[in-house]
């Protein structure tokens, strides 16, 4: 499948991977519709790119059925003669809001409210997406002789696969997991699924507690650059054998 010329809708495109997704997309010649919950950041990574681009549909709640159904069809509607072709679902968060306690010892442990929270955002507010991409785009015409109508790609962390934070690390471990059995649901329309699972990587997630730090890769001895990561993204599109698999992306780092 081309990037050019075709519509991705991309979330957490305000910052971070999903906003450099975004800025990948464009300069391969695509059209993104750039979701998140943070609507100022969205503005200003839509008058970077170019409103010709790239569409906001203003805040968007990636666990709300009915705002991602609206940010489809406002998306579908500016971008007329480009097909939706696919999703790079980029939204997340590792820790829940402040107001959430946890409980033990100075509330250090994960209550049932945080582990719910992480978990309907990372990994329910995933596959909402996922889901409603895939239902927009499955009655499409096929773009080539495979029959390939789309791709879905999703961001899992190598914490999900390495165990480690209870919240996070099991909604992660919960995106990498619906990974095969949602392209073996989806195959029959032509719709393959991916995931990524990368390491730290230089955003503003990796810094989002202060005074906690994460390890660096094996090598190279730093955090990963959001271009790499979307180069990742652009050779799965790219690439139609890529299909039901989780990718680390992580510099040999293990949790």
């Amino acid at each position: 499948m081309r990037v050019q010329g075709n519509l991705f809708l991309v979330t957490g495109a305000a910052s971070g991977l999903g906003e450099q997704v975004a800025k990948s997309i464009v300069e391969q010649g695509g059209y993104v519709v750039a979701v998140d919950i943070n609507a100022a950041g969205l503005e200003d990574v839509v008058r970077s790119l170019g409103l010709n681009r790239v569409y906001s549909p203003g805040s968007v709640d990636v666990t709300s059925e009915n705002q991602v159904q609206e940010a489809i069809k406002k998306g579908l509607n500016h971008f007329k003669e480009s097909p939706l072709a696919g999703a790079v679902i980029c939204s997340g968060i590792v820790w829940p809001p402040q107001s959430i306690k946890g409980y033990g010892q100075d509330e250090r442990l994960t209550s049932y409210s945080q582990f719910k929270h992480i978990v309907t955002v990372n990994l329910l507010g995933a596959y909402n997406v996922a889901q409603q991409v895939a239902q927009t785009i499955m009655d499409h015409k096929p773009m080539n002789e495979d029959g390939e109508r789309g791709v879905i790609i999703t961001t899992s962390s190598m914490l999900g696969l390495d165990g480690t934070l209870v919240g996070y690390g099991t909604s992660k471990a919960g995106v990498a997991g619906m990974t095969l059995p949602l392209a073996k649901e989806l195959s029959e329309f032509g719709i393959r699924v991916m995931s990524i699972a990368p390491g730290p990587f230089e955003t503003p997630l990796v810094r989002a507690v202060p005074g906690v730090e994460a390890p660096v890769s094996l090598f190279p001895k730093r955090y990963g650059y959001p271009n790499e990561f979307s180069d990742l993204v652009l050779h799965i599109i790219g690439n139609p054998m890529l299909n039901g698999s989780v990718i680390r992306l992580d510099g040999g780092l293990r949790g």
